[in-house]
């Protein structure tokens, strides 16, 4: 009887090493498609920040990558083309330009028209709203940790007189819906 009882036990602890050895390659298995993910399906996708219908907010809408294309100014044209939901307003003047960039350590320094100041529509919220979709657009990639904006090739103090753009600005959570 005592024999039989060992028999028992070793045949359990079979079955609990061989339900804990499929627990474990699914786990693996789990973690594998989740960095699949992460590395390779979510880079073909932009975060491309617009306003709230409030014009409190920003929010972000993905956007598909072309891979053929120079991803900055995608980038720009996705933020230029405006929102396709219809909660969400848009945030770049009409006649912007991106003319140029330069990406220098994290540092990615865009040069615009004129356009971009002298068709803003105003107010600090309007321009705050404008400058952080595109700081917040551009940051959302991974090479990119803060964003000096130029107009004509020159550093501007402001855009429209309310936020200091003498500086490289990093994303805004704050501004971000439901942060």
């Amino acid at each position: 009887m005592a024999a039989e009882k060992k028999k028992l036990s070793s045949d359990r602890k079979r079955k609990l090493l061989l339900i804990l050895r499929i627990l474990i390659l699914t786990g693996a298995v789990v973690y594998l498609l989740f960095l699949f993910y992460n590395n390779y399906l979510l880079e073909d996708k932009l975060q491309v920040y617009f306003a709230t219908a409030d014009a409190s907010h920003l929010r972000a809408e993905s956007r598909e990558l072309d891979q053929e294309s120079d991803i900055y100014l995608q980038l720009f044209e996705e933020l230029k083309a405006g929102p396709e939901s219809d909660d969400l307003a848009e945030t770049i003047p009409e006649g912007s330009k991106l003319l140029n960039y330069q990406l220098d350590n994290q540092l990615l320094s865009l040069n615009f028209n004129q356009a971009l100041k002298n068709n803003h529509w105003g107010g600090s919220t309007g321009e705050r709203l404008t400058v952080y979709s595109i700081v917040n657009s551009y940051t959302s990639l991974s090479e990119v940790e803060s964003v000096k904006i130029l107009l004509e090739g020159e550093e501007v103090e402001s855009l429209v007189g309310h936020l200091d753009l003498s500086r490289p600005l990093m994303y805004n959570q704050k501004l971000t819906e439901g942060s």
